[in-house]
């Protein structure tokens, strides 16, 4: 950005283009309503394709020259509303700001301003906060806003640190939302003492906090300040920290509220009450979209409760899914069981969902609950138990079927090995070996030292030990897919063996 000539040269954009947008570009923007979390509507102004591409490009040009501040979460890359609320989660107490009209409270002469001052040249900086803002203000919807408004806010983040130091808090920013938060009362970030928990109007705030604002040219708003300490809810850009991470439950009610608003009333019904709930003329669907990706993002893709809402929703608005894409290792950690018996005496293994074949285990850790329940529960919530039975199994190939009703969105499925293992390749060996509250998956790797043969079943000789509880459970190949079944192992067993894959598939064959 050392002169207008070579600036206007990354762009591709000639003099006469320049001067084109200069005039025009307030017909370059096409306003629409988006409802915010709280049912809110803000004004969205997206620009058309052409401006969209100058300004993404403008973008990473910002991004070669400015560095964010630690505290700064949104818009920065791989920081995100988990990192933010991640910074307060040992904190018992949390003080939430909000600035009112953020991206409207920066100007198109601020914006030069600013540039200017970091050594930007001066036509550059003209042009860049003529090409940036619409109406004389950076809009919301530019792809160029959330950097310029991150530099813009460098001081204040700086002044805002500063002030969290004095006071022995931590401070975050994400956007527009302001977060201090602290092991004891911050009686220091107040004029008179802490106030009651709740919200509170910002006058209460200590002179030095409202003058940070006020003097970068901001104003807080008044009714987003709140506070809460270690005996009330805590909230953070959306996100629950009282006990870990967590959406807040009535954010999740809404969703499934307005599902079954569209189930039972039919999607042009729910579009109409919706409209006149909240006003303007944002599609339902669009907007029920963005909360449910918000959640799977929170949450985890694997996550049992994003997976039964996008699944409603994808049944009522089949032409505009949610993509379901967890990761290999969320699949494997969804896939992979805990299944306890106290028939005879207490036993306990690991399971896992097959695809197209069901509940797989080993003979060996339900043989004394032939004909009776077994409990079966993922370790993420233990207290949700299933109730399953032996549907079939092979004492000999030491393998077990088991029947179950558990909904299909509370776990995912494993796939068969494609391809024959060979002598030396890498496999994982997954399970949960003498599991205890609070363990999480056991991932083994190794690789497969022989193959064996016993009472004709073969098996596959891994280098990993292979301990108690980890029977019945998966052994992986490179490609994730099952390649056996654990089968026996640990301090008392000379061998760690796996039970092939081609045992399984031979018994279900009737073979």
């Amino acid at each position: 950005m050392t002169d207008l000539t070579t600036f206007l040269g990354h762009l591709c954009l000639s003099e006469a283009e320049l001067r084109k947008i200069w005039w025009f570009r307030g017909r370059m923007y096409k306003d629409f309503p988006l409802l915010s979390k709280s049912g809110k509507p803000r004004i969205i102004s997206a620009p058309d394709r052409r401006l969209k591409m100058l300004q993404r490009t403008i973008a990473l040009l910002l991004d070669q020259i400015y560095s964010p501040r630690n505290p700064v979460h949104g818009f920065v890359p791989d920081r995100s509303v988990r990192t933010n609320a991640t910074s307060h989660l040992k904190s018992k107490f949390v003080v939430n700001l909000d600035v009112e009209r953020f991206f409207p409270s920066i100007s198109e002469n601020r914006v030069a301003g600013l540039l200017k001052a970091i050594g930007v040249d001066e036509s550059v900086a003209v042009v860049v906060a003529r090409l940036c803002t619409n109406q004389g203000v950076l809009p919301q919807g530019a792809p160029t806003s959330p950097v310029l408004s991150n530099m813009v806010c460098f001081k204040l983040d700086k002044e805002l640190q500063a002030i969290a130091k004095a006071a022995h808090c931590i401070y975050t920013r994400y956007a527009d939302d302001i977060t201090f938060s602290s092991y004891q009362p911050p009686g220091g970030l107040f004029a008179e003492g802490v106030p009651p928990t709740g919200n509170f109007v910002p006058d209460l705030l200590s002179q030095r906090l409202i003058g940070a604002f006020t003097n970068n040219g901001f104003k807080l708003n008044p009714s987003k300040s709140h506070y809460g300490d270690k005996h009330s809810r805590r909230i953070v850009t959306g996100l629950k920290i009282n006990s870990g991470l967590n959406v807040d439950r009535r954010f999740v009610r809404n969703i499934r509220s307005t599902l079954y608003s569209i189930e039972t009333l039919g999607a042009d019904t729910a579009q109409k009450k919706f409209e006149v709930e909240y006003g303007g003329k944002c599609r339902l669907s669009q907007h029920l979209k963005g909360e449910i990706s918000w959640l799977g993002s929170v949450k985890g893709q694997s996550d049992p409760i994003f997976r039964a809402i996008a699944a409603r929703f994808n049944s009522s608005f089949p032409t505009q899914p949610i993509k379901v894409s967890p990761t290999r290792a969320q699949i494997r950690s969804r896939a992979v069981w805990v299944i306890e018996h106290f028939e005879g005496k207490f036993a306990q293994g690991s399971a896992f969902f097959l695809k197209d074949v069901g509940l797989v285990t080993a003979a060996h850790c339900i043989e004394e609950a032939l004909g009776q329940e077994i409990d079966v529960y993922h370790p993420s919530k233990p207290s949700n138990v299933f109730k399953a039975r032996v549907r079939q199994h092979h004492t000999v190939r030491d393998l077990a079927i088991l029947d179950h009703e558990i909904p299909a969105h509370e776990f995912f499925e494993l796939e068969m090995a494609t391809r024959a293992p060979s002598l030396g390749d890498a496999l994982t060996a997954v399970g949960y070996p003498g599991y205890g509250p609070g363990d999480s998956l056991n991932v083994r790797s190794g690789h497969i030292s022989s193959f064996a043969v016993k009472s004709a079943v073969p098996l596959i000789e891994v280098t990993q030990k292979l301990t108690q509880g980890m029977s019945g459970g998966p052994v992986l190949d490179e490609d994730d897919k099952v390649a056996g079944v654990i089968h026996k192992g640990g301090p008392e067993e000379g061998r760690d063996f796996a039970v092939h894959i081609d045992a399984l598939t031979a018994w279900l064959d009737g073979r």
